[in-house]
């Protein structure tokens, strides 16, 4: 079972969101230019960076209407991912989720409704 640690919560939009992030299972090796690989994988061995796979899910009345997951991620402190446009990029994609399902959900209680 994985654990997650949260990064952040916000309530945007009528919508309550959590980002936060669990370890990555991929290999760093492979993911970085050539010349700096070997250094950024040291420093992830050694704790200096933080390899971690990224999860926003997005909640309207304590019920789960839309994620996005984002793996591949290395930042010195894991909450510099809140503040470079790549949270928000996240965020955008699960709201958008939240509301599509929103709607599918509407239009199939509207048929329930007698």
């Amino acid at each position: 079972m994985r654990h997650y640690e949260e990064l952040a919560k916000y309530e945007r939009d009528g919508f309550d969101v959590v980002v936060d992030k669990t370890w990555e299972d991929l290999d760093p090796r492979g993911h970085f230019d050539v010349a700096d690989a070997e250094e950024v994988c040291m420093k992830i061995d050694e704790g200096t960076y933080d390899w971690f796979m990224l999860r926003v899910r997005v909640f309207f009345d304590g019920h789960e209407m839309g994620s996005h997951y984002l793996g591949g991620c290395c930042y010195e402190d894991a909450k510099d991912v809140l503040t470079d446009g790549t949270a928000e990029d996240c965020i955008s994609a699960a709201m958008d989720e939240a509301k599509k399902e929103i709607v599918r959900l509407r239009e199939k209680l509207a048929d329930l409704v007698v």
